[in-house]
């Protein structure tokens, strides 16, 4: 419809404009003479026409144009470097707006006299990590170029797209659920960390931003201390933070390291006869994206110096580095930073009262290091952050704070300053650093503010610090009332203080009155702790309590964690108790030896269990290990056990596994087994394999087994009617 108007509207422009043409070059001047009354109206009506023509296309163009109102209520105070009320687009935003680091002797206030970009050996991997969209990840230490890196990709490959640079974790979470539609995007988070907050970015809300079928790409960076903080069983608090780590692939995490490899090396060689700054930052020993953002002379800012103003200023980084350290993912204000930073002082410094005041402090701290990056990266609304070369620093015991814990004077103001929506941040800070009071009241504080799931993260906190019983409070009452997110973690908290004996018991009560989410959250939590032998213990009291639906859910809990010999105790306890399910999901993650397999078998033969068997060879077959079911399937013909027999068939046929069904059909003849011949014929019927029938009647014949011959004639009715005859005649010859 819309390429009709268009074509509607301009032909309306072009067949004037082309009449005229035919005029000026006088192809038709015997038919209207020059000044004539007939060329004047055409003249006229082309011009009108014209007019018209530029009008409709100037509508169209208005119709286009997205709703400013509607992209303005979903970007404004969400989104940064909005253009106007739309987002811009990515070639538009400057490097140092992305938050790439200025480099030494960076002038430029939009970061234009960068040196020039080094390539990575990377940049292939992480081009079409891009190019395939989801969420791309780069990590590696602090200023080892990961941001340059990812920035760069993203200009060569979508310099056209939409660039979503979010405020928060929350604020990226608005967008996506509102009516705007984001397409041909790319969503950057620098500091992947700063959005791992409750209702913030997780594993469904990147599937909704960047599903398979999409043109949206998340492209984020993280510092390896930080990426190690969700790897590590202390950061499964957040386990939110952990799925989504965990659900990236490997070929969607590039890693850029602090020093330049053999290649990296020619290519900066290269750059080097345009900008100075590339020769040196190749001599340098702590690593060339490093020397390039001063890093080591941060770090020399923030560690040496010998006056009031020194000591005044590294005392507000340090309080800075600390609340960063905390968990505090937000720039802090200045007063806040003046409330703290007397904790910092050297003991001789914090009662004199001639240090300077506080604004020339933070001036000093916020001073560009050689004209690159500054200690304190000053923000426009008056806050300040600490940069990320001395967070890592700290975080490594080698800057001045040393291995000396965060003041709890630090602890109070951030606590303080965190609103309701953000302090489980701090709580998950707090309780990496050991301080799980300080978690506990996070925490406490988030669920009194409406946030139900924070009390499973109160049951960790609480429990580091030993207070069991009302952790199993916390656990009972959640189960009750069908909380899973509180449930989970309070058998998490067990879990990781050691107290096995009480999730045994907890799981027999989950058993005990059917609460299968319960008790497989008990079940998944004797992981961690590597408690084979309670979780085979648990799976046999199921068993043993004849606990139907439960035993299934503890059976696949434990076929992806128990060693191969205790599930096949545990498949064999489960055919002595008669639950082919169970055996089926004890079986399903792993895979048995062929003698394994055999020796259940044999088990499930003595135990007269022909549900457990039909469970097995339904497992063999899904494994496509069909020449067991295939010789087992022969023992059983010559051992007369035909319903066996008729199971492996069964399987056989129903994957597709003609040859070894006909093979074991023509044994059937071979030896006169007129049930299994009976049961061949019932599945050839089912299936309709009329050529099958054809083989098997000719087998019969050829052997000159009559009585087989007929079982399978008769099962086919009058269609062999006309072979019948040439088929007994066969059949009395071989007799």
């Amino acid at each position: 419809m819309r390429a009709g108007r268009w074509a509607r509207r301009g032909s309306a422009v072009l067949i004037p404009v082309v009449v005229l043409v035919v005029l000026q070059l006088g192809w038709l001047s015997w038919l209207v003479a020059d000044g004539g009354p007939v060329r004047k109206v055409l003249e006229a009506l082309s011009w009108i026409a014209a007019i018209l023509g530029v009008g409709f296309s100037f509508v169209e163009l208005r119709k286009q144009r997205p709703n400013p109102a509607v992209e303005r209520s979903v970007y404004m105070g969400r989104a940064l470097h909005l253009d106007g009320d739309r987002l811009p687009k990515v070639a538009d935003v400057s490097l140092l707006a992305l938050r790439v680091k200025r480099a030494v002797d960076t002038l430029d206030a939009e970061g234009r006299d960068l040196p020039p970009y080094v390539p990575r050996d990377r940049d292939e991997d992480l081009e079409w990590a891009i190019a395939t969209g989801g969420l791309v990840l780069l990590h590696g230490r602090a200023a080892a170029g990961k941001s340059r890196a990812a920035a760069e990709a993203v200009r060569r490959l979508r310099p056209h797209h939409d660039l979503l640079v979010p405020v928060d974790g929350p604020a990226l979470r608005r967008i996506a659920e509102s009516s705007v539609a984001l397409t041909d995007t790319v969503v950057w988070l620098d500091d992947l960390e700063r959005f791992l907050v409750p209702d913030g970015f997780d594993v469904g809300l990147l599937q909704q931003l960047a599903a398979p079928d999409s043109s949206v790409c998340v492209v984020a960076t993280i510092r390896d201390n930080e990426l190690a903080a969700y790897r590590t069983a202390d950061g499964a608090i957040n386990q939110a933070a952990a799925d989504l780590i965990s659900a990236i692939p490997p070929s969607h995490l590039i890693v850029i390291k602090q020093h330049l490899t053999t290649t990296e090396q020619e290519g900066a060689r290269t750059a080097q006869a345009s900008d100075p700054r590339v020769r040196r930052a190749l001599a340098a020993p702590e690593g060339f994206a490093e020397y390039l953002a001063a890093g080591t002379s941060m770090l020399e800012r923030w560690s040496i110096g010998d006056s009031p103003l020194f000591y005044l200023g590294q005392a507000l980084i340090s309080a800075a580095v600390d609340c960063r350290r905390a968990g505090y993912t937000d720039a802090v204000t200045s007063t806040a930073l003046a409330e703290l930073y007397r904790d910092y002082l050297p003991s001789p410094w914090g009662d004199r009262p001639d240090l300077p005041p506080i604004a020339d402090g933070l001036a000093w701290a916020a001073r560009p290091v050689l004209g690159a990056s500054s200690c304190l990266q000053p923000r426009t609304d008056g806050t300040f952050l600490a940069s990320d070369y001395l967070v890592d620093r700290a975080q490594e015991g080698t800057s001045p704070l040393g291995d000396a814990p965060i003041p709890d004077g630090t602890w109070e103001v951030l606590f303080r300053l965190s609103a309701d929506q953000s302090v489980v941040s701090l709580g998950f800070g707090a309780y990496r650093a050991g301080r799980f009071e300080v978690a506990e009241r996070c925490f406490r504080r988030a669920f009194e503010a409406g946030d139900q799931t924070a009390l499973g993260l109160v049951a960790i906190a609480i429990g580091s610090m030993g207070r069991f019983s009302e952790v199993r409070a916390i656990f009972e009452n959640a189960a009750r009332s069908g909380n899973k997110a509180v449930t989970l973690r309070a058998a998490l908290s067990l879990s990781l203080n050691g107290r096995f004996e009480d999730m045994l018991d907890l799981a027999h009560q989950a058993a005990d009155i059917g609460d299968g989410y319960a008790l497989l959250a008990l079940a998944n939590c004797f992981a961690p702790g590597k408690r084979w032998g309670d979780l085979f213990d648990l799976a046999v009291y199921t068993v043993d309590h004849d606990l139907k639906e439960m035993v299934t859910l503890v059976m696949t809990t434990a076929s992806r964690h128990l060693s191969e010999n205790d599930l096949l105790r545990l498949a064999c306890h489960a055919l002595d108790s008669h639950y082919g399910d169970a055996i089926v999901s004890t079986l399903l993650s792993t895979d048995l030896s062929p003698a394994q397999t055999s020796a259940l078998l044999q088990h499930a033969l003595r135990s007269t269990n022909t549900e457990g068997i039909d469970a097995v060879l339904a497992w063999l077959a899904h494994r496509q290990r069909f020449a067991e079911v295939t010789a087992f399937a022969g023992t059983m013909l010559h051992a007369g056990e035909n319903g066996i027999l008729r199971s492996a068939m069964a399987a056989l046929i129903e994957h597709g596994r003609i040859g070894e069904f006909v093979t074991l059909s023509k044994e059937s003849i071979d030896v006169s087994n007129t049930d299994a011949i009976h049961a061949s014929a019932a599945y050839l019927n089912l299936k309709n394999r009329q050529d099958i029938f054809d083989e098997l009647i000719q087998h019969a014949a050829g052997i000159g087994n009559v009585e087989s011959l007929e079982i399978l004639e008769n099962s086919v009715g009058g269609r062999h009617d006309s072979t019948r005859t040439a088929s007994h005649d066969d059949a009395d010859e071989g007799a």
